[in-house]
């Protein structure tokens, strides 16, 4: 909880070459290859992700569809574990249902990341099916456009059949991230989430209440945080609400030449941190609906023309989410493209060179080469604080960006970006907290000056970001683990959700934290 802040040495040696663009934004503030999987990739994860199950059951939930009735989901799975669509077999207690399947994305090995699954079944008397992996199944009916198996209109688009997967198949494919199931959570410490994270409170009826007026309730993605809420839960509440916001997100953009050029969003058609491509991708993902594809791939065209990647240490707009959100939006389009990986690619690249740069020689003076945040200054972070700095808590979105890459890619990439986040981890637990251990609201660097925060809605995102340090350590470094641990009892003890936003940003990343220390 000190302040130990190292300045007047060298910049450290390792500056990374950025191939970025000129173009300042001073806003306010797939089949053909897209990456490995959470759990045993290349990028030499350890988190404790059990295995994918072969054999699970998919409950079905009518609304506004009964009788018999084609029913599309999509089966997601963890690398390596099928590379052969035909082999799934789906059943209605004991007798087989001819099934269409289509992949929908490929791991860099070649295995699939997701199978779109239709089926046509009489939901009234089978509410359940069985899905058996690594089974040839009949073939079944032609695939129909998933827009066919909707019903609702305008804000309430949803399936005329929900089909639930299991959390621990949800969180063992890694479709979502570094995700355990919420009940193998219960009556531990690491559970702190779950009251925070109501995600019936916080649903898309609440959403809907400002979501024409305000553009800060579409803040951190909520998209993403609804679909991690139904990985760890397998809870209809979570999904209905991932399920609708997702469809009112991609109906309200404008997609022109391949390009996302304007988006749902009030008044945001110019701000990057209202552009996110991970919700369409996994969307996409978990339902088999082309536009979501093709809607990533607009998302992170159109990002790469808002964005400079590198922070030119001077007062140019610059923050950790605005970062964070560029390369989200560039890994998971990529991971879900079918026909524009290599320029994705080149955008992530671009970003990651740009990010290990920044961390590496700003500011100029600091000296302390295994402790560092991403520093910029207060005014090039919107801020009035007058010294550099860097947000424990939004350092949470770039450091999510940032393991994605790392586990996609391995080898030497991966190696950089476990150090950077080692270095990025360590200097917010030993930092980023006041006397209490509290994480400060914007923590200095170079300086004894820090800001307290004054609310209880950040104890999360840096716990998240403290424990991909100790995983990127291999778990060596005892005082991280320490740090985490206190920072997610200080949630569990003290934790609250003030508005929507605040709901946004507290379930979207951070509830990885479980997976990374459990």
């Amino acid at each position: 909880m000190g302040s130990s802040r190292a300045l007047g040495g060298a910049v450290i040696a390792m500056v990374i070459a950025c191939a970025c663009t000129n173009n300042d934004n001073n806003q306010d503030p797939g089949p053909d290859g897209g990456g490995s999987n959470f759990s045993g990739d290349g990028g030499g994860s350890d988190d404790p992700i059990p295995p994918m199950p072969t054999e699970f059951t998919v409950t079905l939930t009518p609304d506004g569809g009964t009788g018999m009735q084609r029913v599309n989901f999509a089966v997601p799975l963890s690398i390596g574990t099928l590379s052969d669509e035909a082999a799934i077999k789906i059943l209605a207690g004991t007798t087989e249902l001819p099934a269409a399947r289509k992949a929908l994305a490929k791991y860099d090995d070649g295995s699939l990341r997701s199978v779109q699954i239709q089926v046509d079944v009489d939901v009234t008397a089978n509410p359940k099916l069985t899905v058996q992996l690594g089974i040839a199944g009949a073939a079944g009916p032609t695939l129909a456009t998933v827009a066919t198996t909707l019903t609702g209109t305008g804000n309430n688009v949803h399936p005329k059949v929900w089909a639930l997967l299991p959390s621990d198949v949800l969180t063992a494919s890694g479709v979502a991230g570094p995700l355990i199931p919420q009940a193998s959570l219960a009556g531990t410490a690491l559970d702190a989430w779950r009251t925070i994270c109501d995600y019936a409170a916080w649903d898309t009826d609440n959403f809907l209440i400002n979501a024409a007026a305000s553009r800060d309730v579409w803040l951190y993605d909520r998209v993403t945080a609804m679909y991690r809420g139904y990985a760890i839960t397998g809870s209809l509440v979570p999904l209905r609400s991932a399920y609708r916001e997702a469809e009112i997100y991609r109906a309200g953009m404008t997609i022109t030449g391949g390009v996302a050029t304007n988006i749902a969003v009030p008044s945001a058609q110019t701000d990057l941190k209202y552009y996110y491509a991970q919700n369409m991708a996994l969307h996409y993902l978990l339902t088999g609906d082309d536009r979501y594809r093709e809607a990533a791939e607009a998302v992170s065209a159109q990002v790469a023309t808002m964005w400079n990647p590198m922070y030119n240490g001077a007062d140019r707009f610059w923050t950790e989410r605005h970062a964070g959100f560029a390369l989200l939006a560039h890994e998971w389009a990529l991971m879900v493209t079918d026909d524009q990986a290599t320029a994705i690619r080149a955008r992530a690249e671009a970003d990651v060179d740009a990010y290990l740069a920044t961390q590496a020689m700003y500011p100029v003076g600091y000296s302390d080469p295994n402790a560092r945040c991403f520093a910029h200054s207060a005014t090039a972070h919107g801020e009035t604080y007058g010294y550099n700095g860097c947000s424990p808590w939004m350092s949470s979105i770039v450091a999510d960006a940032l393991d994605q890459y790392a586990r996609r890619v391995g080898g030497t990439r991966a190696a950089l970006v476990k150090d950077s986040l080692a270095r990025l981890g360590r200097i917010i637990a030993r930092d980023g907290r006041d006397a209490t251990g509290k994480p400060f609201y914007w923590m200095g660097v170079g300086t004894t000056s820090d800001e307290v925060d004054g609310y209880d809605e950040h104890w999360g995102e840096p716990a998240y970001v403290i424990a991909l340090a100790y995983v990127a350590t291999g778990k060596t470094e005892p005082a991280l683990k320490q740090a985490a641990d206190q920072l997610i009892a200080g949630l569990a003890a003290h934790g609250v959700v003030g508005q929507t936003r605040s709901f946004n940003w507290q379930c979207r990343s951070a509830v990885m934290t479980p997976a990374l220390l459990k």
